[in-house]
């Protein structure tokens, strides 16, 4: 008999169902009963510690796209398997997207941080708008298609370069290295990262970096908090060289209360919700169950993690 422990909580419907169909796994939802577990759905940071002293875990079921926030090494040393929930949350990142841009370019910020000021707010014509997007994966992809809806031109940036599965949602494709040996100045409107958290990524929006684009464009960050230089944004944005933020991810988390991103009129910070659903549990336990039917098989699992390159 196999262990699993479920720190997310399936519905009830939902764990009479995975019982049935699993009846050689043993359920558990106490997170103190953890010593002998042999699968975890989902992670506890502050647990963490006590979850790995169970010497039988195999494999892990991340409820997030992330996993910057795993002991990825330890993982790697023990033969730990890390599955990510890469793909669920895509739609709603991208419609968090699709939302700043169109605050953006109604004048909507302007407007919510100037309130009783009546005036008209600059607006710009989305249509004739290019987005420079870091990171195609999944989220990106649905990112770009979101703004190829609005007529924008897209234009993603990878490790790999080009790829057949890119050409519908992406303009042009460019590699990490091409855009960093770049000797002029790339003119875009929006910059979108979205990259993962990795010692690559770590601190790579710096000023340098940000600077390689001409004046004028927009921040937008839905990747992770660690891969921007909060305070090079900051400086950039004061000189109007960066035109404004939108930020759902920080380099500390929460942000505290009285930091001045909140208040600032150039920056619409949101606490770390792009890839909130209404329904998570409805979409996120059948990818679970399909990879328990799958590693009970003993074959490939779905969104299997990369522990070297982490992600």
């Amino acid at each position: 008999m196999k262990k699993a422990l479920l720190l997310v909580e399936p519905k009830d419907e939902q764990m009479k169902a995975l019982k049935a169909k699993f009846p050689t796994v043993e359920f558990t939802t106490d997170p103190d009963d953890y010593s002998d577990v042999e699968i975890i759905l989902g992670w506890k940071v502050p647990l963490a510690k006590q979850l790995l002293e169970s010497k039988n875990l195999k494999w892990v079921q991340s409820r997030s796209a992330g996993v910057d926030y795993f002991p990825l090494k330890e993982f790697a040393e023990r033969g730990i398997k890390l599955t990510t929930a890469s793909g669920l949350h895509s739609r709603y990142i991208a419609e968090t997207v699709a939302a700043y841009l169109l605050i953006e370019n109604r004048g909507l910020r302007t407007v919510v941080k100037n309130p009783g000021v009546w005036d008209d707010p600059e607006v710009f014509e989305t249509s004739e708008q290019t987005v420079l997007i870091f990171g195609t994966g999944n989220i990106g992809k649905e990112i770009a298609r979101y703004c190829h809806f609005f007529e924008m031109k897209t234009i993603g940036v990878n490790r790999h370069g080009f790829d057949p599965k890119l050409a519908t949602d992406f303009d042009e494709i460019i590699t990490m290295d091409e855009f960093e040996a770049a000797t002029t100045k790339y003119q875009v409107d929006y910059v979108i990262n979205i990259l993962p958290g990795t010692s690559y990524t770590n601190g790579f929006f710096n000023t340098k970096v940000l600077q390689k684009i001409e004046a004028g464009y927009s921040f937008i960050n839905v990747g992770r908090g660690s891969s921007v230089v909060t305070s090079d944004l900051e400086k950039l944005l004061a000189e109007n060289y960066v035109r404004s933020a939108y930020l759902d991810v920080f380099e500390q988390e929460p942000l505290d209360s009285d930091s001045a991103i909140w208040s600032s009129e150039q920056i619409i910070a949101t606490p770390h919700i792009s890839g909130l659903m209404a329904h998570f549990k409805d979409i996120f336990i059948p990818l679970f169950e399909d990879n328990l039917e799958k590693y009970l098989a003993g074959e490939k699992l779905h969104n299997l993690v990369d522990l070297d390159q982490g992600y």
